[in-house]
This record gives structure tokens, C-alpha cells and sequence, in this order.
């Protein structure tokens, strides 16, 4: 369990990582284009304003009448009053000149539709739309100044020195004519000496909402910042933060909080705990099952009371292979008169005598022979890669141990007989056995 969960957490914080990595990478690029996107708004207003006021400078003395059939209409506008029925005055008639040839000398000036490009006049209370929009017949609300400078949505609201860069952002406001939020991108026109009207962009932040994302407005230092934040997240200010001065007034920061990373994704955790888990309780569940399935082959190739290999060891690969690798000796072992004490003392001391005899054998040889008993009081030991003389050795102190090794309750001395066979290029191991036996019983003829 706790291993799970400290590879879960440990997978869990290295993907939040490089998800985080990537998602930041998107809304890096995503804040990029939203900004330059902004960026070019500016231009576009700045240099309508500009080219307006040359073309005032131009027309100056000619009637608005004069403007108007001057103008190539390029494409239906719309021209919105508070007063119903004004006629377009110079300034107005120049305005609209200039936003139906502006497609001459800006490239791209209508093709976005989240935008309203608008000239707001301040000569005669009208604005003129590069589109129509039905909602504005006959209302009033949208020259409102008081209005306008709340929401410093007009060029009226700036104050001395602003508009040094001929650039005023708005703050976020819903729109006099529908339920949708924006701001607006606002530059100048002077004429005479005084600020005639304005080329505004109205930019609708409804793909913002989509996105889930919200608009505040902080002061801070006389300066407006403008926040954009995701509002259902915890721990906003702990969050991954861009900025961009919009105007000498106005500085826009995007925070992408770490947390929506987080709540974003959590639920991979749970995954990769599952995972894991499942994966360690089955690799345990696997290791238990082999290490019973090695109980089990051990117990069926082990003899039960001396804890030595029985006859099915012979039928083992790993056995077949050890002795196919090197030459190997077989000493054949029988424990003398085992019989004549299982019958005048009973089989559990027999069984006290034969332990003995396994002691001796586990004591004198190593690890990695084969000790194997064939059959009551009958014992072989297989010595993989040992020399004969070696094994004579090992044969002279396993009849040494076992006869120090009485079996003292009822003084009776316990020993052995040995028989050794090297085996040869040509011999199988049974062939190495029947001359181990037939050493052995020479050993017990000849008592030595």
C-alpha cells in the first residue's frame, strides 16, 4: 500500500509536471495572440483617427454634402443618432469617408466578428458602424456621456495626459444593447484643437466566458490592472502569470492558476494508484505463488524426516543439467545394523539414527551437492565437479562425524559404510550408482 502510493505520488507529480509544462505552453501562446490581437486594434483605431484628421485637414472649407459624393461606399455601414433624422455634419461625413476607403490603406480592417468598429461623434451625438446592429435603432443609452465615463469607455473620461499615446482602453462593461461583456480599444480625433469624436473597437469578451475565464478590475498605484483569472479555482494569486501594457493606464494580467492544473487532473492519480496497486498486488500474489509452488516442488523432492532430496530429484531439469555441465562422484552411504535397532528398539529410534546419518551428511558436504536418501537407511551424495581423492576425504570424515554422533539415550554407536564412483565421459548416472553400490558393499565385506 504505501509503496503504491509513493510510486502513484512520485508518476502523479512528474506527469502534473509536464502536463502543467504544456498546458502553460498553450496559454502562453493562446495570451500571445489574444494581446497582439489587442496590439493591432490599437494601430488600426490609432491610425484611422490619424487619417481622419489629415482628411479633415484636406477637406477643410467643403460641405458635408460635398464629402458625401466624394465617398465610394465600399460596403453598408450604419449611422445611429440621438436625435432621429440629423443629417451628417463635416466631421461626421469626413468620418465615414474614411472608414469606407480605409480598406485602401489598412489591410484586413473587417474581418473579425467578435468586434464592432465604431466612430463616436461628439460634433452632432452619432456614431457610424462598419455593421448594423438592429438593437441600437432609437436608443439613447449608448450616448450616454455620463455613462461612458463610469465605464471609460469614451475618450471624455480620460484624464489630462492619458491620451499622450492616442490610445484609451476601457474598463470591462456589458454592452448597452445586449447582455454581453466588453472593452473598448478607443483612440482620438482632434480637429481644430479640440477631440471631435473617436475611432473606437468594441472587443466582446464572450470566448473568455467560454473558456471560463473572468475579468476584475484592481488599482493599484492610480494605475488599472486589468485581471484575467479563472474564478472556480482555489488560490488564484498561487498561479502562473503573464503581463501586457495595454496604454500608459492599463496593464492586462493573465494568472493561470496551479491549482486548475491540479483539480484539472486529479483524477490521474487515482488512475495511477489503481494501476499500481493492482500491478504490486499481483506481482505479490505472483511471488507467493511461486515461492508455494517451490514449497511444493521441494517437498515433493525432499524426504520428509531427514530433510534430504528423495528419488524425484532424479527427474528434475536444473539436476539433469548440473551433471550434464561436469564430472561428478557418487558416494553411496548405508547406515550400518539400522535395521537390527529398528527391531529390538522400535522405528522411532531408527528414525532418531537415520536423522543422525542426515546431520553428518548436511555438516561434511556443501551446499550444492545433491544429498539423497533412496530408501530407509540407504543415503547417496552427489558431488558435482569434485575429484575422487576429494571425495574419499569427504567420505573418511562423514564416518568420523557420524560415529561421534551416538545416539546417546540408550549408548548405542551409530555409523556408516561408504562407496564411491567417479563418473567418466561415457557413464550415465545410473552407471555411476551400481559402482558406488558395488564399492559400498566391498567396504562392508571387507569392514573398512
Amino acid at each position: 500500500m504505501y509503496l503504491s502510493f509513493f510510486f502513484a505520488t512520485l508518476l502523479f507529480t512528474t506527469s502534473m509536471t509536464m502536463i502543467g509544462a504544456m498546458l502553460i505552453s498553450h496559454e502562453v501562446k493562446q495570451f500571445k495572440i489574444y494581446t497582439q490581437g489587442i496590439s493591432k486594434t490599437k494601430q488600426k483605431v490609432t491610425l484611422l483617427g490619424l487619417l481622419m484628421e489629415s482628411e479633415l485637414a484636406r477637406y477643410e472649407g467643403k460641405t458635408a454634402k460635398e464629402i458625401g459624393e466624394l465617398t465610394e461606399f465600399s460596403f453598408q455601414d450604419a449611422v445611429y443618432a440621438l436625435e432621429t433624422g440629423s443629417e451628417l455634419d463635416y466631421v461626421e461625413s469626413v468620418a465615414r469617408k474614411v472608414l469606407h476607403e480605409a480598406e485602401g490603406y489598412l489591410s484586413n480592417v473587417y474581418e473579425r466578428i467578435d468586434v464592432v468598429l465604431y466612430f463616436r461623434s461628439y460634433t452632432a451625438n452619432k456614431f457610424i458602424l462598419e455593421n448594423p446592429i438592429e438593437e441600437l435603432e432609437n436608443l439613447a443609452a449608448p450616448f450616454d456621456v455620463d455613462w461612458c465615463k463610469e465605464t471609460n469607455s469614451c475618450v471624455l473620461a480620460a484624464w489630462k495626459d492619458q491620451l499622450a499615446d492616442r490610445i484609451l482602453i476601457s474598463q470591462p462593461f456589458k454592452t448597452t444593447y445586449s447582455d454581453s461583456r466588453a472593452f473598448s480599444v478607443i483612440s482620438p480625433v482632434y480637429y481644430q484643437g479640440q477631440i471631435v469624436g473617436e475611432f473606437g473597437e468594441q472587443i466582446f469578451l464572450d470566448s473568455l466566458r467560454a473558456e471560463g475565464k473572468a475579468l476584475t478590475v484592481d488599482i493599484n498605484n492610480g494605475n488599472k490592472h486589468v485581471v484575467v483569472y479563472f474564478p472556480h479555482y482555489p488560490w488564484p494569486d498561487f498561479a502562473y502569470t503573464q503581463t501586457y501594457v495595454a496604454d500608459n493606464n492599463n496593464l492586462i494580467v493573465y494568472k493561470y492558476p496551479f491549482s486548475k492544473i491540479l483539480i484539472d487532473f486529479g483524477f490521474l492519480y487515482l488512475i495511477m494508484f489503481a494501476v499500481i496497486f493492482g500491478y504490486y498486488s499481483k506481482a505479490q500474489e505472483s511471488k507467493e505463488s511461486k515461492i508455494q509452488l517451490a514449497n511444493a516442488i521441494s517437498d515433493a523432492t525432499k524426504d520428509e524426516l531427514p530433510e534430504l532430496f528423495n528419488r524425484k530429484v532424479f527427474k528434475e531439469r536444473a539436476f539433469k543439467n548440473k551433471i550434464k555441465m561436469t564430472t561428478f562422484t557418487v558416494i553411496a552411504i548405508d547406515g550400518d545394523r539400522v535395521k537390527r535397532i529398528n527391531d529390538k528398539y522400535g522405528h522411532h529410534v531408527g528414525d532418531e539414527v537415520i536423522s543422525i546419518i542426515a546431520d553428518a551428511m548436511k555438516k561434511v558436504f556443501r551446499a550444492t551437492d545433491y544429498l539423497i536418501r533412496t530408501g530407509g537407511d540407504e543415503f547417496i551424495a552427489i558431488l558435482p565437479g569434485c575429484s575422487e581423492s576429494k571425495s574419499l576425504m569427504l567420505a573418511k570424515i562423514l564416518r568420523s562425524v557420524v560415529k561421534e554422533n551416538r545416539l546417546k539415550s540408550l549408548d548405542i554407536d551409530v555409523s556408516v559404510s561408504t562407496g564411491i564412483a567417479m563418473s567418466t565421459e561415457h557413464e550415465t548416472l545410473k552407471d555411476v550408482i551400481m559402482l558406488a553400490d558395488e564399492d559400498l558393499y566391498e567396504c562392508k565385506r571387507k569392514r573398512c
